[in-house]
């Protein structure tokens, strides 16, 4: 309706702006719905302070070369316990420094193997033992430092998880799709290691066994036994089974990524108290938001350069062979810093690792027969989304 000279009536210009508001109103409405949602459910993660963390003194560089990226480490614990207390002791089952190029947006990924002999107490009077220890003498806190003190990393955050949760996720996005070779097929139906009854009665679920060898889609539990077995006839052990969590890992990222939001909300509602961090909700919020951008990169296993045996003190360990000369390397393919120095701690616990186990770059093994051909996705594109394992010895 207008006036006489043509232009809207007081009562239409009222009217649409009321309807302006309208709109704006039903806006702020679901933006507030958003954030309560999102609130409620971060209500369900077990946050973690776990106080300041301690590092080595790095290099201007490598401070500035760092804070390129966005680092943490994924723990998962092997503590045989369930429920909300799955996360508070423990050895630490998979531990994987994650790391996310601020600028490219591409995912790293680097399994520090769980019987590496290491410095757990770098920052104390110092404790020579397999790595994994370290979150059992002391939680994240301990195994940050741990990996921080013996990599010459700054790594502040964490997210740790237990069995179930990966049954969880795995489930609920439908199950992924892996090609099982034969010896993972006989070490999934082993009943001398029944890794799948184990998982099943931990997470609470139906025990379903792998019929066959090949590519097939994995449920929930057969993909967590499938990462957490060890005793496979290839004699590929820990080396396979470190890169088999991170090929889970980058298969439920992308089925994550194209999730429905009722799969999306099972996720939340059936992982998110079975994992705890120290990530504050504004920072899950940012990573989560930027997650269709994130793409996967590169992955590989630590140390490079090992040897792999028994030795009397120690059990069945792999001594880094150097750990100074495998920290060098870590930060040329992690972070591509090709002048790195590693610090004085670094060559002070290399010395010392050396000196325990009279170890020496004369000692590094050729585990190209053994390891292989575990990385059979090697030659697929990242940007298919894709894990490329660029690791001659895993």
């Amino acid at each position: 309706m207008s006036d006489k000279t043509g232009q809207p009536s007081r009562r239409a210009r009222r009217r649409k702006r009321r309807k302006v508001l309208l709109i704006i109103e039903i806006i702020i409405l679901l933006l507030l719905l958003a954030v309560l949602f999102f609130w409620l459910k971060f209500g369900m993660i077990n946050f973690r302070d776990i106080g300041d963390i301690k590092t080595n003194k790095l290099s201007k560089q490598t401070e500035k070369t760092l804070s390129g990226y966005t680092n943490f480490m994924v723990f998962g614990v092997d503590s045989r316990a369930s429920g909300e207390s799955a996360t508070d002791a423990g050895n630490t089952d998979v531990q994987i420094i994650v790391s996310i190029n601020n600028d490219t947006k591409k995912i790293r990924m680097a399994s520090v193997y769980r019987d590496t002999l290491l410095n757990v107490d770098p920052q104390g009077q110092g404790t020579y033992t397999k790595s994994n220890a370290a979150y059992a003498r002391g939680g994240e806190k301990e195994a940050l430092e741990m990996v921080n003190g013996n990599l010459d990393l700054n790594i502040e955050k964490f997210v740790t998880f237990d069995f179930a949760a990966v049954t969880d996720v795995v489930d609920d996005v439908g199950g992924i799709e892996v090609d099982v070779t034969q010896a993972e097929y006989e070490a999934l139906n082993s009943s001398r290691w029944p890794t799948i009854p184990e998982v099943a009665r931990l997470s609470g679920k139906e025990a379903t066994y792998v019929t066959k060898p090949g590519l097939q889609t994995l449920n929930g539990v057969q993909a967590c036994a499938y990462c957490r077995i060890r005793h496979t006839s290839d004699g590929k052990g820990d080396y396979g089974r470190a890169q088999r969590q991170r090929k889970v890992m980058n298969l439920v990222m992308e089925k994550v990524k194209k999730a429905s939001l009722s799969q999306l909300n099972s996720i939340i509602d059936d992982v998110l108290p079975k994992v705890s961090t120290n990530f504050s909700a504004t920072e899950i919020l940012s990573l989560a938001t930027a997650a269709k951008s994130y793409s996967m990169d590169k992955s590989f296993g630590f140390p490079f350069d090992k040897w792999n045996g028994t030795m009397n003190t120690y059990g069945s360990i792999i001594v880094p062979c150097t750990l100074e000369s495998n920290v060098e390397k870590l930060h040329q393919k992690m972070f591509d810093e090709m002048n790195f120095a590693p610090s004085q701690e670094v060559r002070n616990i290399s010395q010392q690792i050396s000196y325990r186990t009279g170890k020496t770059e004369a000692d590094v093994e050729d585990f190209s027969k053994i390891e292989g051909n575990i990385g059979v996705d090697d030659d697929t594109a990242a940007s298919d989304g894709a894990m490329t394992d660029t690791t001659t010895g895993e």
